[in-house]
């Protein structure tokens, strides 16, 4: 038997226990099934057992990663035959000693930061705090009473996690999207012309907002990268980006087909001149944006060929 598994990410006080007791109280879930809650780090919020039988939930107290073993994960599924299975997970922990048994199926991940210390873990702990955003499927702001303050961190934030929502709640528990703050550049221009510094920005929305896209004409400075890996008679062009250490440089950026007028080698930087259709990708099981070149034009390497999101 397959069991679905949520799990509830963030750095300790950032929400996750009030979210978690609310939901379990809320979502009706208890009047159909039964729900085994694992809990591996104690903050200021406290679960109450008792009020918690209430709501057919079980609850789970781990102290140490080396406890919380697919071995013991597995007995407590054979001792309450869950329903649904919550975890609230220890960010300090070690991750690569947290197994799940085969039985484990993680149907969501939400992870909680609290906007009040983000600064301090952003800039402090910068690889755990990734590690813990990259594969949410949401991402809620808590305490976040201004949404503006968030705009200088939009870029790096959806780089490291472009395929989650990202939600603000302020301090009365009112929600809003996160991220919407006006574009860069002029989206209704003949020719969408995108600065240098903005090109992670206009990468992000090209997958948030395909309609804004799809049919337009765009302009920018980029590396060309070819590889007998892509199909025959295209390349990528894009940027390499910095959003944690040195190690975690990753290149963004989108296919483009090269008719054979370019003689274009890898490597090569280019001023472009597309237009952005969206086409279906086999590999990724979705519309992906297609660049077909109007003009491209070799360049010297621009000044900041990387970009630092850091």
């Amino acid at each position: 038997m397959a069991f679905p598994v949520f799990i509830i990410n963030g750095f300790l006080d950032s929400g996750k226990t009030t979210f978690i007791i609310d939901t379990l109280k809320n979502d009706g879930f208890y009047k159909q099934g039964n729900t085994l809650l694992l809990v591996c780090e104690e903050g200021e919020v406290e679960y109450d057992k008792k009020e918690l039988g209430d709501y057919n939930v079980q609850v789970e107290v781990f102290d140490e990663v080396d406890d919380f073993s697919a071995e013991k994960l597995y007995e407590l599924t054979e001792q309450y035959h869950p329903d649904r299975i919550v975890i609230e997970s220890n960010t300090m922990w070690d991750q690569s000693k947290v197994k799940f048994p085969s039985t484990f199926q993680v149907a969501q991940i939400v992870s909680f930061i609290d906007f009040s210390t983000f600064g301090v873990y952003y800039n402090n702990m910068r690889q755990m705090f990734v590690d813990n955003l990259r594969f949410s499927d949401l991402v809620v702001i808590n305490r976040c009473d201004n949404p503006e303050d968030l705009a200088q961190y939009q870029t790096s934030l959806k780089l490291i996690n472009g395929n989650a929502q990202w939600i603000a709640m302020n301090s009365k528990g009112e929600v809003q999207e996160a991220f919407e703050s006006p574009l860069p550049y002029d989206i209704e221009s003949e020719i969408i012309k995108v600065e240098n510094e903005h090109y992670a920005r206009w990468y992000i929305d090209t997958f948030d907002h395909k309609e804004r896209y799809n049919g337009k004409t765009v302009e920018f400075n980029a590396l060309m990268l070819r590889s007998r890996k892509l199909p025959k008679g295209t390349g990528v062009v894009g940027r390499y980006a910095l959003t944690c250490c040195d190690k975690d440089m990753q290149f963004y950026g989108h296919l483009c087909i090269i008719n054979n007028e370019y003689k274009i080698k890898s490597k090569t930087w280019v001023k472009i001149v597309a237009l952005i259709k969206y086409e279906y990708s086999e590999e990724y099981e979705e519309e992906e944006v297609v660049l077909y070149p109007v003009s491209i034009e070799k360049i010297n390497e621009i000044e900041e060929p990387i970009l630092n999101l850091r």
